[in-house]
Parts: C-alpha cells; structure tokens; sequence
C-alpha cells in the first residue's frame, strides 16, 4: 500500500531547551490549520496539547522535545511562516516588557495587545494565553513559553 503524505512547508527555528544551549531545528508546516484559515504556522506547531513536539535537525533526525521543557523558541522568516500573527496583530498595539525565565535568562522584547476594548492589559493578554506567547524584538519573533517565564516587567514605552 503506498504512503499517504500531506506536502509540507519547512520552517527554520531556534529552540533553548536547558540545559543545551540553544539549537537549530525545522517544523513542518501542514497547507492548512486546525485553528484559522490559511496555512499552519510554527505557533499552532508548540501551541498543542501534546506531551512531546517532533523537531527536525538539518539531517533529518527527528528529537521528540518535551512540550513543557522548551523555554523559547526563535522563529525564522517570521513574516513568511508566522503569517498569521502579523495578521492579526496588524491594528493592536504593543508593550515592552523584560521577561525573566527559570533558568535564568531573559529576554527584552514587546508583546502584541491583543484583545477585546478593556482587555488589553499585558496581565489581561498573559492570563488569557496558554502555551507559547508571541513576543517581537525588532526583526525578531519569539514564541515564549509561559510555564518557564517567572516573572514578567512592564518597562517604560
């Protein structure tokens, strides 16, 4: 019987999971998501509910990563394959913040407002969010996992 396979997109990222340092890996990305329209996007990969997520090496060997022992990962060509979060981040504003996780980095960035009138406090978007939050630094995109982050900053606009 032949295989079945569903064409995918490949999408380079960075992951820290301690204590290694932080390593190169590729997600595949499916042409359409469970959750929106249009095609999958790295956070619908770590936004699961799954125990462990499959993250390539340049060489093709698949490493089952802990879900919960990911700390952050840095996603490559942010516009192209986090699509989605460009586009609806679009009209919101954002807040800078200094994020401080238990290992002991950190990380400055700003985290998108995202939110009904009334609920656009960062307290509001980090309660709200469960699994991985987007956070952007300049050219860069994070998706941060809040189970690692122990304590969050609000810094000065």
């Amino acid at each position: 019987m032949p295989d079945y396979r569903v064409p995918k997109q490949q999408a380079a990222v960075l992951v820290e999971v301690p204590p290694h340092p932080p390593e190169q890996r590729v997600v595949f990305l499916a042409p359409y998501a469970q959750t929106h329209h249009g095609a999958e996007t790295p956070s619908d990969i770590f936004n699961v509910e799954q125990a462990f997520i499959p993250l390539f090496r340049e060489s093709g060997e698949v490493v089952l990563a802990r879900h919960d022992a990911i700390t952050w990962v840095l996603i490559g060509e942010p516009r192209r394959t986090e699509w989605y979060y460009f586009e609806t981040r679009a009209d919101f504003p954002d807040a800078a913040v200094h994020l401080e996780f238990d290992t002991g980095g950190h990380i400055d960035g700003r985290i998108a407002l995202l939110g009904p009138a009334g609920g656009q406090r960062v307290l509001d978007i980090i309660n709200r969010q469960e699994g991985f939050l987007h956070v952007e630094r300049d050219e860069e995109l994070f998706l941060v996992n809040l189970k690692r982050v122990v304590s969050i900053t609000l810094k000065e606009q």
